[in-house]
Order: structure tokens, then sequence, then C-alpha cells
């Protein structure tokens, strides 16, 4: 699922000299992600890219959510936790206890999901109710944004179908038959994404821990064929936390180390 008239804003926006930031998996980390914004130093008509997972693990997903939502400039992908959230939530009682989807979902994060729903919110009545809205929102997001030089994805692509003929389902979850690839997967773009943490995945050394990632497959232009931003806020190796973005206009990248909610 693509999004033309945010394509052609991000184009246009490229073209302008002006800064597109993209921002890796927040997972509910409101108070790390407000920092590393603040230290975006934004300036008028620039851009901030969410590259998905908003949502989960972290205890004030929705206060991300609802930062992202109503902030100008501020985009955001569907990821697989934003997907899961979408098939696990009911507007009657926020979680089907014994529907699938739903259980599925609580175990990766929507359990604390919930719980930030209803700490930003005052009555039961509310909570469904803004959780219902975000819900229908993220069921809009984009999948991927193509640009003339960049794709952002959530997750990736198969290395082993065209790129342009390729399920939502990729997007969103796809890890080893994405960044394994040996040869360039759009050879005409950088693909940006998120979902698989740099650390011990992408750059296998744990003093990269932290760190963004850059494939050692090239462009035609020498440009990496892919970089990975998902630094990684929440796991549980005694490895730094970092929550990091991404600058396609000067490739400048800024770190922030999780502060806890």
């Amino acid at each position: 699922m693509r999004d033309n008239d945010l394509e052609e804003k991000l184009q246009n926006a490229m073209n302008n000299g002006d800064n597109i930031w993209v921002i890796g998996d927040v997972h509910g980390y409101f108070n790390t992600f407000q920092v590393l914004v603040e230290k975006l130093q934004l300036k008028e008509n620039d851009i901030v890219v969410m590259i998905g997972d908003l949502i989960d693990r972290g205890p004030t997903s929705a206060h991300v959510v609802n930062y992202v939502r109503t902030t100008e400039d501020f985009y955001c992908i569907r990821g697989n936790h934003e997907q899961m959230m979408i098939e696990g939530f009911d507007e009657s009682e926020f979680f089907i206890e014994r529907n699938y989807d739903s259980r599925f979902w609580y175990h990766n994060g929507g359990r604390a999901t919930e719980s930030s729903y209803i700490a930003l919110h005052s009555d039961a009545d509310t909570v469904l109710s803004k959780a219902s809205d975000d819900v229908n929102w993220m069921k809009n997001l984009p999948t991927e944004i193509v640009l003339d030089d960049w794709r952002f994805v959530h997750a990736g692509y198969d290395q082993n179908h065209d790129v342009e003929e390729q399920e939502e389902h990729n997007h969103m979850w796809l890890r080893e038959q994405f960044y394994t690839s040996k040869k360039p997967i759009d050879p005409k773009r950088t693909i940006l994404f998120g979902h698989t943490p740099t650390l011990k995945y992408l750059h296998k050394d744990d003093s990269k821990a932290g760190l963004v990632w850059f494939s050692d497959v090239k462009l035609e232009d020498e440009r990496s064929m892919a970089i990975g931003i998902d630094t990684c806020l929440y796991h549980d190796f005694n490895l730094p936390k970092v929550l990091a973005a991404y600058n396609i206009q000067t490739n400048e990248i800024i770190y922030q180390n999780l502060i806890i909610d």
C-alpha cells in the first residue's frame, strides 16, 4: 500500500533541499522519542517519517501514537506491530480474550499498549474510542514509500521476487529473506528499513550494538543496497539500547540512548 500524495510531498522536499529524517522503531518509549526529536532541531519544511512499530513493549505507546498523529509534518509507515493491533483490537473490550490474533498481540507487547491507553485517557469509553480511532488510522498507513533514490519499508522485500510485486506481509514481516540478499533488490534505490534489530542480527558484532547498519551490497552509484535503522530500545542484552534517526538529505545520523519512561 502506497500513498501517492505523501510520496510526492517527500520527493518535492528532497528536491527543495529540505531535511527528511527517518526514525527507527520506537516501541512505546515516548520520553526517548521526544528527546531524539528535540535533537533533530527541526526547521520549517523539515519532515519526519517513522519507520513503523510506534507501539508495544514500552510503557507509553498511546503517547507516541498521539504525538505522531497530531504533529505537523510527521508521517508513519505501518509496521508489524501496528498490524498486530489492527488484528487484535476489539472496540468493545480492547482485547478479544479467546481470539488468536488478540493473544498473539497481547504476548508481543499489546498488554503494555493497552495499559498505556488506560493511563493516557480518563475513562473506559474514551480509552476504547481513542484506541479504535488509532486503529483506523493505522489501517490507512502505507506499507512502503518509494522516492526517486530511496525506499522506506518497515521490514523488507523478498529477494526472490520483483520489488514492485510483493505482498504487504513482506513489507511488515520479512527478515533474512531480505537483508541477506547478495545483489541489490532495487537497483536504483537504497532501502531504509526497521524491524530487524541491528545488534546481533545485522552487525553480528557487539561492539557495533546501537549503531545503524549499512549493507555491503552496493548500488551502481556505490550507495548501500539497504540501511537498517532499528538500533533497538527493548532488548535484554547488556548492550546499548538506542533509538536512531537518519537524514536522507545529508546522510547524518543522530542517536538517543533509552530514557526510562
